[in-house]
């Protein structure tokens, strides 16, 4: 075959370093701040909130109306959680789209609006508003709205390395044809599970990890790869987890020569790889786990961008044989 040792591919990823700002993470720029309509509704929403915030002591009726006006706006008009009022929710451990999940909701932001009088308005008053607020906070949401990019990422490299090879849905097509991949933990979990059973494969990572599924599974020729992708920028809280889980990865291996478990990194935390020194450090400790499972694990692949890039160019060759 012409792939090469799996230490191979782990070595020109520690030698090509994951950019700072990958394309395939990059959203198109959305200007909402000059979105007119909102920007009216924002503007009416501080108007309202400070005319609440003055009159709360003085006439029950006249806030009645006001937080009629203030739900209105807050539940119908779409980016209106890319204000400072929504925004301070957070500081009181509510989201936007919980709020939106709660019974009783005008209960409840009656409450909001009487924290946010107590511990903002007369600040923000004084600081003054910007429309750049907006924009800001929704720019800062970006990250949460990436969906499924990561699998993008890792269609777009098979298909631009490989041809535009099918997304295949049944499973005696998948095995009869050349290359092909399919995608267990988006829509074809019925498929990988069959392919499981027909291949005779126990997928031990699956059933240690909560029946786990992996994203993509891909065939060039009689060679199958089973593939985790992880997009890692930084240490901490889930994101260790989410680490530790990919490294775990490739410490399974099925008895068969053609299966092949590939863990995929990217993201700027895949460097830290790169410039670990002191074996004392958990990200060292990291790096020596992934060598120690490669070696073990002869079949199987642990690779960052390039890494990935460099396999594939390899396997366009086994295509071509």
């Amino acid at each position: 075959m012409a792939l090469k040792d799996n230490l191979y591919y782990w070595e020109v990823s520690l030698r090509n370093p994951e950019p700072i700002a990958d394309d395939y993470y990059i959203l198109d720029d959305e200007i909402i701040v000059l979105n007119e309509s909102l920007i009216q509704k924002v503007a009416r929403l501080r108007e309202l909130i400070t005319s609440y915030c003055v009159m709360r002591e003085m006439s029950e009726n006249a806030t009645s109306k006001i937080l009629d006006e203030i739900y209105n706006i807050i539940t119908s008009i779409d980016k209106i959680q890319y204000t400072e009022f929504i925004a301070f929710w957070k500081t009181l451990d509510i989201s936007y789209s919980i709020f939106k999940k709660l019974p009783n909701e005008k209960n409840i932001l009656k409450e909001l609006l009487e924290k946010y009088c107590e511990r903002r308005r007369k600040l923000y008053d004084q600081l003054g508003y910007s429309n750049v607020i907006v924009q800001a906070l929704y720019d800062s949401g970006v990250s949460r709205r990436k969906g499924i990019s990561g699998i993008e990422k890792l269609i777009d490299l098979v298909q631009k390395t490989l041809g535009n090879i099918a997304h295949i849905k049944d499973l005696n097509t998948f095995i009869n044809t050349p290359v092909g991949y399919f995608l267990p933990d988006g829509r074809d979990e019925k498929l990988f599970k069959a392919f499981c059973n027909k291949s005779n494969l126990q997928y031990k990572f699956g059933v240690e990890h909560q029946g786990k599924l992996p994203d993509m599974v891909l065939k060039v020729n009689e060679y199958f790869f089973i593939i985790e992708a992880k997009h890692i920028k930084e240490t901490g809280g889930a994101q260790d987890k989410q680490i530790n889980e990919i490294i775990e990865f490739i410490r399974y291996s099925e008895n068969l020569k053609n299966i092949h478990y590939l863990a995929f990194m990217d993201g700027i935390y895949f460097n830290s790889f790169i410039w670990a020194k002191s074996s004392s450090t958990k990200i060292s400790t990291q790096r020596e786990t992934i060598e120690k499972h490669l070696k073990e694990n002869k079949n199987n692949f642990f690779v960052n961008t390039a890494g990935f890039k460099a396999m594939l160019k390899d396997l366009l060759e086994e295509i071509r044989k």
